[in-house]
């Protein structure tokens, strides 16, 4: 019996390496994409399609997707933050600033999530969580400096909108918390992606609309097939799968190597270079996010969020 745990342990482990490198992949992709497509199109289709797969499936599995009416303003929270709000700062982010700087503030994320759960009195954080918070902030000044080193607007653009997709994010994981209780992750999933496109459509309606799709070229269409049915569906998937076979804080553990994989893709797709500020600053986040992950204590509930998965 033991060796079988142990083999299923292995197993979400190589999963969950699997889903954390596919989602660090898709921020360089997404980035080539955008040159071909417009920021809020992308999202729009992206999250579109998805949105209803992720409801066939939903409907297949549970036979509906029913959504108590106590529950509502929730899902409108997390559609219009966790999903329209989240794409913004993160495609134009892309647009704007580099791949690189992207992934190392997306990786702040965890501590954001801390914050909002503090604030609503849903964990305990222990006093040296404050202390990683101020060293987290100093790696986030370090990358930005780095990025910004011709102090260019549209790279301190970028940056911020690059923190707004962190802090975003990092609200829809506290969000999407009790509703886990209620709802599997798939079912969560597919009602967020589908309220969220709401406003992805009136944004982005007129962006999708003036498309010239003839003009695409390989970047475009493999750009969002990736992110679509590789970051979207099949990585969500891998990483429902880890978190059951190992649990959510063995898997989650794992999420710290995001950036890693990220500059290493983003070096390989893109010929990004690192400044020593913003590698300097990358560890100091990663150091400071195990630390701050560590000092937090939540309140005991059958699903963490980070069941819900990665939208970005």
């Amino acid at each position: 019996m033991a060796a079988g745990r142990g083999r299923w342990a292995d197993t979400a482990t190589v999963l969950a390496l699997i889903t954390v490198a596919m989602w660090a992949l898709n921020i360089p992709v997404s980035k080539l994409a955008l040159d071909d497509w417009e920021p809020l199109a992308f999202s729009l289709v992206r999250f579109g399609i998805g949105g209803l797969i992720y409801a066939v499936w939903v409907l297949v599995r549970e036979g509906s997707l029913r959504v108590e009416r106590r529950d509502w303003p929730m899902f409108a929270a997390g559609g219009l933050i966790g999903i329209f709000l989240n794409q913004v700062g993160y495609m134009y982010a892309l647009e704007k600033t580099t791949a690189s700087t992207v992934v190392l503030i997306m990786a702040t994320t965890p501590i954001w999530t801390a914050l909002v759960a503090r604030a609503l009195g849903w964990e305990f954080v222990k006093p040296l969580f404050w202390l990683a918070i101020a060293v987290a902030t100093l790696g986030v000044l370090l990358v930005l400096w780095g990025s910004g080193g011709t102090i260019e607007v549209e790279s301190i653009q970028g940056d911020l909108l690059a923190l707004l997709m962190a802090v975003t994010w990092g609200a829809y994981s506290v969000i999407v918390r009790p509703l886990m209780d209620r709802y599997s992750p798939a079912h969560v999933s597919a009602v967020m992606m589908l309220v969220g496109t709401v406003p992805l459509i009136a944004f982005g309606g007129r962006q999708l609309a003036s498309q010239d799709f003839g003009a695409f070229g390989a970047a475009g269409w493999v750009g969002m097939g990736y992110a679509l049915f590789a970051s979207l569906i099949i990585a969500n998937l891998l990483w429902f799968h880890a978190i059951r076979r190992a649990g959510s804080a063995r898997t989650v553990a794992f999420m710290p190597l995001q950036p890693f994989f990220g500059i290493v893709f983003s070096w390989l797709l893109l010929g990004e270079r690192l400044d020593w500020r913003q590698l300097v600053g990358g560890l100091i986040i990663v150091g400071a996010i195990v630390v701050a992950t560590r000092s937090v204590v939540p309140l005991p509930r059958r699903v963490d969020p980070g069941a819900a998965g990665n939208v970005d």
